[in-house]
C-alpha cells in the first residue's frame, strides 16, 4: 500500500553514498527545524530532480548541493533520511546560527518543491509540498509559523521558494507559504499514515563520506604560500598564469584535494566551504588573517573580480600585503607581492586554521614549490574536464555531430537547459570547465557547454595567445594604473628591489610580521653573498633608515654600513 503524508503518495529513491548524500548523521540527531526551497529548474519533476541528483551523486565538493525530499504536484519522493545531512544551505550564512543555534545542514531538513508554466501544476505542487510540509512538522514536533523559514530568509543570496510561489501566482514572500501549511497542520480527512515508515529517519549503515576540510597545520599553510612566491603557478598546466590558479593550488594543497571553481569574483559565492572555513565580509575595523583569501568584486575589479593570499597584515586596517598572480593581465608573471588598500575587496575567505596562533619568526626559508604535470590542450580532441577559470580564453572550439545547448546554473549549481542552441561547426571559445562545464562567450558569462560536445580547434599560449592575451579590457587598465600607483617608494608599499646608492637616507621603513634578522654584504660586485647575523628586530619595529636597495636587500643605518635588510620585510613609512 502506497503511503501518504496528508494525501500525497510517498515514495523513497535514496541517493547512493558519495558527495551529494554524504550519509553523515543530522548533528542535533534528529530535525530541529525545516528549510522551505524549490528546485530553481523549471518544468522538472520531482523524480527529474532526484534522478539528476543520482546521476551526479559524487559531484566535485566544491559544487555540491542537495536536498532531502522533493514534492511535485503528483507525488513527494524522498531520497536522503531526514536524519541524515543534506547540503541545502550555505554553511557560512550566519542567519540560521542567529535563528536556531544550528547550521541548517546540521540540523535542519530541506524539501524542495517542483513548478511549472502551468500556473494549475504549480499550485498543486505547492499544495502537496504544503502538506508534506505540515505532515513532517507535526511529526517532528517544528513549529510551522518559527521554524519553517524559506532559503531566501535565511541566505541572503538566494530567491527559493519564491520562483514557486510565484509561478503558482502568489508573491515571492515565504509568509504566502506557510498559509498553506496552516491549512493542513492539523491533518487531512484524506487517506494519510498516522505516522512515516521508518525508512524516513533510518540512517544508512554505509560508512559515511566525510566532508573536505583542512588537512595541515596553519604553519604548514603559511609555508606552502611562501613556496608559491616567485612560481608561475598553473593549476591545470594550461598556459596561463591567471589570479585564481594561485588560490585553486592552496586550497587544494591544504584540503587535501578540494577543488574551487569559477571567475575571481564568486569564489566564494558558488563554492561549498571545506568544513570549518567561513566567508567574512569585509568591514572597516577587520583585519584578516594570513593566509586568508581576499575576494576583490567592486570597483576596478567589478567585470571578473580578483583574488589572492594574505601574506601579511601589519599595515592593520589601512592596508596588507598580498601575494596574487596576473595583476598586470597579461597571465605570464609569476606570484609575487604587491602592497593593498582594500580598495574593491568585498570578502575574505578564512580558513579554519588561521587563528594568528604561530610566531611567524619561526617561518624560515621554504623550498619553492615544483611544478606539477597536467593534461594538455591537444587539436581536434576533446577538452578536459577540468580547467581552472581563465579572464582569457584558454582555446577555440567548434561544436561536434550532436550540437550544444547553452546550460545555466541555478541556485543548487544544477545545469539548467536554455532555448540556446547551436548546431555541428558553431564556434565557442573557453574560458574554464567546472567538472566538464565549459563556460563559454566571455570570463564573465554564465552559459555553459558540456564538455565533450566540444572539439578543440585553436590553443592560445597563455590564455588569450599572442593577439588576445593584450586585448585591453576596462578592468585590466585599471589594475596596471594601480599597481603604478602602489609600486616605487610609497608609503605603506614594500620597498622596490632596486634603489641607487645615496649618502643622504631615501626613506624609512616598518618591520612586517615576519621580523627582521641583518645580513651582512661580502664578495665582489656582480658575485656578492649575503650573511644572515643574529641581529633580530622584531615586528612592528620602524627606525630603519633605508640608502640602498641592492638585488633586494636594503642597506640600513648609514650609506656606508654594511647592515643589510630584505626588502619585503619592509614597509615605507616615510619618503624622504
Amino acid at each position: 500500500m502506497t503511503e501518504k503524508w496528508n494525501g500525497v503518495p510517498v515514495k523513497y529513491d535514496w541517493l547512493p553514498i558519495g558527495t551529494r548524500r554524504s550519509g553523515q548523521k543530522l548533528t542535533s540527531g534528529k530535525p530541529i527545524f525545516a528549510v522551505a526551497h524549490d528546485t530553481g529548474n523549471p518544468n522538472t519533476t520531482a523524480q527529474d530532480n532526484v534522478n539528476y541528483y543520482k546521476n551526479s551523486y559524487n559531484i566535485d565538493w566544491s559544487l555540491v548541493a542537495s536536498a532531502h525530499i522533493f514534492v511535485d504536484d503528483k507525488e513527494c519522493i524522498v531520497c536522503i533520511p531526514v536524519t541524515e545531512k543534506a547540503w541545502h544551505v550555505l554553511y557560512n550564512t550566519p542567519i540560521d546560527n542567529n535563528w536556531y543555534n544550528a547550521d541548517a545542514n546540521d540540523a535542519a531538513f530541506g524539501i524542495e518543491g517542483s513548478y511549472f508554466d502551468d500556473k494549475a501544476r504549480s499550485r498543486k505542487s505547492l499544495d502537496n509540498m504544503a502538506r508534506v510540509m505540515a505532515y513532517l512538522c507535526n511529526y517532528w514536533k517544528i513549529d510551522y509559523k518559527t521554524e519553517v523559514p524559506g532559503h531566501q530568509d535565511i541566505q541572503s543570496d538566494k530567491v527559493d521558494p519564491g520562483n514557486l510561489l510565484q509561478a503558482a501566482g502568489y508573491s515571492r514572500n515565504v509568509s504566502n507559504f506557510d498559509k498553506q501549511v496552516a491549512k493542513y497542520i492539523n491533518g487531512v480527512k484524506e487517506d494519510s499514515n498516522k505516522e512515516p515508515s521508518k525508512d524516513l529517519s533510518e540512517p544508512t549503515k554505509e560508512k559515511p563520506t566525510p566532508s573536505p576540510q583542512s588537512n595541515v597545520e596553519y604553519k604548514a599553510a603559511i609555508e606552502y604560500m611562501h613556496s608559491l612566491k616567485g612560481q608561475y603557478i598553473d593549476f591545470d598546466n594550461a598556459w596561463a598564469y591567471q589570479c585564481a590558479d594561485l588560490v585553486v593550488d592552496f586550497v587544494d594543497h591544504v584540503t587535501n584535494g578540494v577543488r574551487f571553481w569559477g571567475n575571481a569574483k564568486d569564489l566564494h559565492i558558488v563554492n561549498s566551504m571545506p568544513k570549518g572555513w567561513k566567508v567574512v565580509e569585509n568591514t572597516r575595523d577587520y583585519i584578516p588573517p594570513i593566509t586568508a583569501i581576499a575576494i576583490y568584486t567592486t570597483g576596478i575589479y567589478r567585470e571578473y573580480g580578483h583574488t589572492g593570499l594574505v601574506w601579511d597584515n601589519s599595515g592593520g586596517t589601512n592596508s596588507f600585503t598580498i601575494l596574487e598572480q596576473n595583476y598586470d593581465g597579461n597571465a605570464n608573471s609569476p606570484a609575487k607581492l604587491r602592497t593593498d588598500n582594500y580598495s574593491g575587496l568585498t570578502h575574505f575567505i578564512v580558513p579554519d586554521f588561521a587563528d594568528d596562533s604561530v610566531d611567524l619568526t619561526t617561518i624560515g626559508d621554504v623550498k619553492p614549490k615544483s611544478s606539477s604535470k597536467g593534461q594538455s590542450l591537444k587539436l581536434n580532441s576533446i577538452p578536459p574536464k577540468k580547467l581552472t577559470w581563465s579572464n582569457q580564453p584558454y582555446f577555440k572550439a567548434v561544436a561536434d555531430n550532436d550540437g550544444a545547448t547553452i546550460c545555466r546554473p541555478n541556485h543548487n549549481n544544477v545545469m539548467v537547459l536554455t532555448n540556446e542552441v547551436y548546431g555541428q561547426g558553431d564556434v565557442f571559445y573557453v574560458y574554464e570547465i567546472r567538472d566538464g562545464w565549459a563556460r563559454v562567450y566571455s570570463a564573465s558569462n554564465n552559459g555553459y557547454v558540456w564538455y565533450e560536445r566540444l572539439r578543440i580547434t585553436e590553443v592560445y599560449k597563455p590564455g588569450g595567445g599572442e593577439n588576445l592575451k593584450n586585448k585591453a579590457d576596462k578592468q585590466t587598465v585599471n589594475q596596471k594604473t594601480n599597481a603604478k600607483k602602489t609600486s616605487g617608494l610609497k608609503v605603506g608599499s614594500i620597498p622596490p628591489s632596486k634603489v641607487s646608492w645615496s649618502k643622504k637616507c631615501k626613506f624609512r621603513g616598518r618591520v612586517d610580521h615576519y621580523g627582521a634578522t641583518i645580513a651582512k654584504r661580502s664578495g665582489k660586485k656582480g658575485n656578492y653573498k649575503w650573511s644572515l647575523t643574529n641581529e633580530v628586530y622584531k615586528a612592528g619595529y620602524d627606525d630603519f633608515y633605508i640608502f640602498e636597495v641592492l638585488d633586494g636587500w636594503c642597506r640600513v643605518y648609514s650609506h656606508n654600513n654594511n647592515g643589510w635588510v630584505w626588502h619585503e620585510r619592509l614597509r615605507i613609512v616615510e619618503v624622504y
